[in-house]
């Protein structure tokens, strides 16, 4: 089976359920339980607490402060091998495309808040965690004040945020392409009605356009809160938590992660062509099929997809 046109490809899906592109159509997120094994979650939450406890300890941190770090996909290997984690790649894919890149990649840990820290409306001005949506300095461009689809992102959470206010996520359905406030004392605020709060299991994903406003609860559990997070972006648009990644990191990737880290696939480094003096042609927006090895592995998978319904 051989797709040449993008937009085909991203017209068939590798595993994205029905289901699941309705919600990512209408409320631009969808939850993936159990996205990781519990021996995942366990080597993850290690390599998390370790980092949590030198840092803390090296920046004079304080227990109850929150911590991240950025680029944790150059910061260990655990945190490097779920750019391509095979539970949520293909639906990243099916989501955005094939030619995309890692934006940023962080952790966050957030431990239980002090009985003395001030109470604020939900992502409220001024608060410890405001409404936002992921973007540059001066906003992406709009178009009729709608944001075009530039990223995907994945989070990751560790522990358990069943509980109401225990740190979770909140997003605004449909703030993407119709702006959610309503005024309420005098002040404006996010529409209550549209406003979910994400309470997941540990080992959950969410899977979505960080177009969409978002803000993050009062930890006020006694748990604290450790999730990762991953923005996939297309190719043509720069990193925000790097450049280039160090050469030692890359040297252990496969073809398909070192895309995903902002390299060619192929390993080569003439990353304006073959005569970049006279004839500079970026091969992040003019690749070839050997700068872009998630092309092939979506064909194989599309293939195989194929040859299966073929069999049934």
């Amino acid at each position: 089976m051989t797709v040449d046109n993008p937009r085909t490809i991203n017209s068939q899906k590798i595993k994205m359920t029905v289901e699941q592109q309705r919600q990512f159509d209408e409320d631009v997120f969808f939850l993936v339980e159990d996205a990781l094994t519990p021996a995942e979650l366990e080597n993850l939450i290690a390599v998390i607490d370790e980092a949590d406890r030198r840092y803390r300890r090296e920046r004079e941190i304080k227990p109850h402060e929150p911590f991240q770090i950025r680029n944790i996909v150059a910061f260990h290997k655990q945190f490097r091998d779920l750019i391509d984690h095979p539970r949520i790649l293909p639906l990243v894919v099916d989501a955005i495309g094939y030619n995309i890149q890692i934006r940023t990649s962080h952790m966050d840990v957030r431990p239980p808040h002090l009985e003395t820290t001030p109470q604020h409306e939900l992502g409220a001005r001024g608060s410890f965690f405001p409404w936002h949506a992921d973007a540059p300095n001066f906003g992406w461009p709009t178009i009729d004040g709608i944001i075009p689809f530039m990223e995907v992102k994945v989070g990751y959470y560790l522990t358990d945020l069943t509980e109401h206010n225990s740190g979770a996520i909140c997003v605004v359905r449909g703030s993407h392409r119709q702006l959610p406030w309503i005024e309420r004392n005098g002040e404006q605020v996010a529409d209550p009605e549209r406003i979910v709060e994400v309470n997941v299991r540990p080992g959950t994903a969410m899977i979505w356009r960080t177009s969409l406003l978002h803000a993050v609860t009062p930890n006020l559990s006694k748990r604290t809160r450790k999730c990762l997070y991953y923005g996939y972006c297309h190719r043509w648009l720069r990193p925000s938590d790097y450049d280039h990644q160090p050469a030692e990191i890359m040297a252990g990737c496969n073809p398909i992660q070192r895309q995903l880290l902002g390299e060619l696939g192929s390993g080569n480094l003439d990353y304006m062509g073959a005569d970049p003096l006279i004839h500079p042609v970026s091969r992040f927006w003019r690749p070839k099929d050997e700068d872009i090895p998630l092309k092939g592995w979506v064909e194989a998978q599309l293939a195989a997809n194929e040859f299966v319904l073929d069999l049934c």
